[in-house]
């Protein structure tokens, strides 16, 4: 589903309904979707769903438009008086924003988009949720604000010229996602999570209305705390499926902790096998069909596999160009909507995803290496600057033996974060100077491409180093790239994708959890092993890693189909016409590939590629 809209001062020109049409029509995600939409003059709502519903509710006070998924409605019902037995959604939201005002967000369940027009006071609210899988942007002037679920709506509306940022490719090529609340296109802004803002006499301001603290004031044993993180997390599953019907229902197998503890405690509520979904690869770096087997094989679950191989991705890929208004080259986009056309096709409508377990329990191996790191500042400082520092400034950086590793330690180390977090991000490890065109803002070096991870870090209400990065992980790699990955692509299959560990109760009861308890020395999810381990077999606790990864990096190299396609695109001259990014930085990586068994160099070409089609479909108006 998707909303978008247009509030006006008087002395511009009036809203009028073929605008509202316009971005209806640009934000359906497949031709069979319907819409709406509620015109007046001074403002405009409309929305676009897969199914037949009613996402627009009016009264003389306000008018609502959502895109939600409110998991307890019921509760928020009775606090209401006179709320209309036929009352949809966007008529409870509006109910609770006349009686509770703004605060009514704080008592929201689930994930949301909402947009109020408020007539008494020509006021327009946007709202987004907690973790931002439901998103909106808007492009605000003191005449007017324009706003939807993506881009391509606020472009389509004809009141917001299409103009690529060049600040926001440059953040793309470093994170390969567009970050808020940058977007790819000038003068269009993206709402961050728990955020909302106000547009009144031409005025935009946004203010938080929630926030993901790091208290570590969670009283009890490790094993009070385990039994309590159980809990909470099997509350948020049983809230996050107790409306779905148990044949529609299925889950995400990954065969890593988090899906498997889902699927698990799923289970447990329903006291019958629930349905699982996996990918498979033929690459064994990158399957785990035989964790998703161990656990489905534990669970009882029916577990559904599928493998994906490149002729799959090649087939897919072009879908997922159209698909995301941003140049996005989270390259597990791919198997993800693959899964979710596989849920659909056996009718499942609903799916439960793991995500946020890693950002929220300490399960990202960079925060072992991060605890590998700060051993280096247990040493006494004196010792370290007279003694250590001085001996080791005599071997080389690149020495290959033992010294040459200590120097390297110590140099990173010694590396303040979030430098050191993202010292392996594309323009980090290499010189911007020798990738960036030589018009792109940030290629001398003289502004910080850190500023907005950096803003994240210093803004984080935490006092460990750990939860400051776990912190801004929730930000950016869950807020900007795995969520949008997962809600995204579950638009275009045509499934509702809940993610229980977002849940925001149990989210923090996360920031009450000792640090020391979520990575104990260098055991990552200390405590969610603790709790889940008389839930998920031993091989699951003991295993590394992975998630729905794909193998993009090695078939670049070693398939026809995608090594082709890739030389084709970043070898045309007219790839080099944007300015985007150097023809020279790209040829060598080919030539390094051609020399590396690894998929390094590949991995490195993909955002690259990515950019170039995304420039050609979105910006050129051209079929990938």
């Amino acid at each position: 589903m998707a909303i978008c809209g247009i509030a006006v001062n008087q002395e511009v020109r009036p809203v009028v309904a073929a605008e509202i049409e316009g971005m209806v029509s640009a934000l359906a995600v497949q031709p069979d979707w319907r819409g709406g939409r509620k015109v007046e003059a001074k403002f405009g709502f409309g929305f676009t769903s897969p199914i037949a519903t009613t996402s627009i509710w009016t009264s003389p006070q306000v008018a609502v438009s959502c895109d939600a998924d409110i998991y307890n409605q019921e509760s928020l019902k009775r606090t209401l008086k006179d709320l209309p037995g036929d009352a949809n959604l966007a008529c409870l939201l509006g109910s609770l924003y006349l009686q509770h005002g703004q605060d009514f967000l704080k008592d929201l369940r689930g994930v949301f988009a909402l947009a109020i027009w408020d007539l008494r006071s020509e006021t327009l609210f946007l709202a987004t949720d907690r973790f931002g899988v439901k998103p909106v942007c808007y492009s605000a002037t003191r005449a007017e604000i324009v706003f939807a679920s993506q881009p391509r709506g606020i472009l389509a509306s004809g009141r917001v010229a299409k103009a690529v940022s060049m600040e926001a490719l440059v953040q793309y090529l470093n994170f390969t996602a567009v970050p808020a609340p940058l977007s790819a296109f000038e003068g269009i802004r993206k709402l961050p999570p728990a955020t909302c803002l106000i547009w009144k006499d031409g005025t935009a301001k946004t203010q938080n209305y929630w926030e993901m603290n790091y208290s570590e004031n969670a009283n009890g044993s490790t094993e009070q705390l385990a039994r309590e993180l159980l809990g909470r997390m099997e509350e948020a599953v049983n809230i996050s499926s107790q409306d779905a019907n148990d044949s529609r229902l299925g889950c995400f197998l990954s065969g890593g902790t988090d899906s498997s503890s889902v699927v698990g405690l799923l289970t447990r509520i329903k006291k019958s096998p629930v349905t699982s979904l996996t990918i498979g690869f033929a690459e064994e770096r990158f399957n785990e069909l035989e964790y998703a087997q161990i656990a489905a094989k534990h669970f009882g679950s029916e577990l559904v596999v599928s493998r994906l191989g490149p002729d799959d991705a090649f087939r897919i890929l072009p879908k997922m160009i159209a698909l995301y208004d941003e140049p996005f080259a989270n390259s597990s986009s791919i198997p993800t909507y693959h899964c979710q056309m596989l849920a659909r096709e056996r009718g499942i409508e609903i799916m439960l995803a793991g995500d946020g377990g890693d950002e929220l329990f300490g399960g990202n191996e960079r925060y072992r290496t991060e605890q590998i790191y700060g051993l280096y500042k247990k040493i006494p400082g004196a010792f370290r600057r007279s003694l250590i520092e001085p001996v080791m400034s005599h071997v080389s950086l690149g020495g290959s033996g033992l010294a040459g590793k200590l120097r390297r330690y110590i140099e990173v180390s010694n590396t303040p974060n979030p430098e050191r977090y993202f010292r392996w991000s594309m323009l980090q490890h290499f010189s911007p100077e020798n990738i960036l065109g030589t018009a792109m803002p940030f290629r001398n070096g003289h502004s910080d491409l850190l500023a907005i991870a950096r803003s994240h870090y210093k803004a984080a209400p935490a006092h460990a180093e750990l939860n400051r990065l776990m912190y801004l992980d929730v930000k950016m790699t869950l807020g900007d790239n795995d969520l949008p990955k997962v809600a995204r692509t579950a638009e275009l299959a045509g499934v509702n994708v809940r993610f229980p560990y977002l849940d925001h109760p149990l989210a923090e009861f996360s920031g009450r959890i000792p640090v020391e308890l979520k990575v104990k020395g260098l055991e990552k999810r200390f405590l969610f092993k603790q709790a889940t381990r008389d839930l998920l077999p031993k091989a699951i606790l003991e295993k590394k890693k992975h998630g729905f990864g794909l193998p993009m990096g090695m078939w670049l190299k070693t398939d026809a189909k995608m090594r082709g396609m890739a030389q084709d695109v970043l070898h045309d001259p007219r790839t080099y016409q944007r300015g985007y990014f150097q023809r020279d930085f790209i040829e060598k990586t080919f030539t390094a590939m051609d020399h590396d068994e690894t998929p390094y160099y590949g991995d490195i070409l993909w955002p690259f590629l990515v950019l170039e089609l995304w420039h050609r479909h979105h910006v050129e108006g051209k079929a990938s």
